[in-house]
């Protein structure tokens, strides 16, 4: 597990005053541009969300700090530092990088400490279980392209930065590049690791254990080699009957429709019930 930094900065102040409405309205429609992939309206709305930024910087200066300077220095240096949402340099320094991405990795696995470990068995031991053709089941780039063509747009930029939207949108020309990445993943038994990004709760974090949360997001292409490998191997996976989480066709509904009738059966439907 790989520990990355996302910088904590605390909301800026110019979201609180003004137009509140509007210029939350446009950070949402510039975001759900840059998902759907339409660069030009993209473009278009980061000027205008720059621009709203920038004159409700100017209007909370005016209105908080601007008569300030002279007759209360504290409260002027105070809102200049949030408006820019910078550091006190006073505070103390940060710790070494290394020492706490490993605070932190130590603290996300403190759950899993006293688990018992897989046993992987040696590959000596089961190889009178394994078939004849020991090679695993690689998939064709037409069900590559299928996997890439039903992305969801929507979901979120993994750690690799590339969108859905763009996988989805050049399926055709990049099938044939990611048939040959995931063949050789499946073929190297090598799987992507994902990021994991340790977001404060509150600012500033007081608590390693309990003021982090964990955000893992995987890269969009691991995504496809689930899909994929779950395709692949599907017919020897032994499913019982009675399971229906995670099921093709199934639900809650007929799992409750399941019970329902196993209860009538044993009930109602047999001489035993009926007395």
């Amino acid at each position: 597990m790989w520990i990355c930094f996302k910088a904590a900065i605390p909301e800026p102040p110019h979201l609180k005053i003004g137009d509140d409405t509007i210029e939350r309205h446009e950070i949402k429609a510039r975001q759900k541009a840059f998902k759907s992939g339409d660069i030009r309206r993209y473009k278009l709305l980061c000027d205008k969300v720059t621009s709203l930024v920038s004159n409700a910087k100017k209007n909370y200066y005016q209105l908080k700090a601007e008569g300030t300077r002279e007759t209360n220095p504290a409260k002027w240096y105070k809102t200049i530092f949030e408006l820019a949402a910078a550091n006190d340099c006073n505070s103390q320094p940060p710790a070494d990088a290394a020492e706490l991405a490993e605070r932190l990795q130590q603290s996300f696995t403190k759950p899993w400490q006293n688990a018992n470990p897989t046993e992987i068995p040696d590959v000596g031991e089961i190889e009178l279980l394994l078939k004849n053709d020991t090679s695993p089941p690689l998939p064709s780039i037409g069900q590559i392209k299928a996997t890439l063509k039903h992305l969801n747009p929507r979901k979120a930029t993994g750690s690799d930065e590339i969108p859905p939207w763009l996988l989805k949108r050049y399926h055709e020309e990049l099938a044939p590049v990611i048939h040959n990445i995931i063949c050789s993943s499946i073929s190297q038994a090598k799987y992507p690791t994902p990021l994991v990004t340790p977001v404060p709760k509150i600012y500033p974090p007081n608590d390693m254990d309990n003021d982090f949360r964990q955000i893992s997001v995987l890269p969009q292409l691991a995504k496809v080699l689930e899909s994929i490998q779950l395709k692949l191997n599907k017919g020897d996976l032994k499913i019982k009957d009675n399971q229906h989480a995670f099921t093709h066709g199934r639900s809650t509904v007929s799992a409750l429709a399941s019970i329902t009738q196993n209860w009538f059966n044993k009930t109602e439907n047999s001489r035993d019930g009926r007395m």
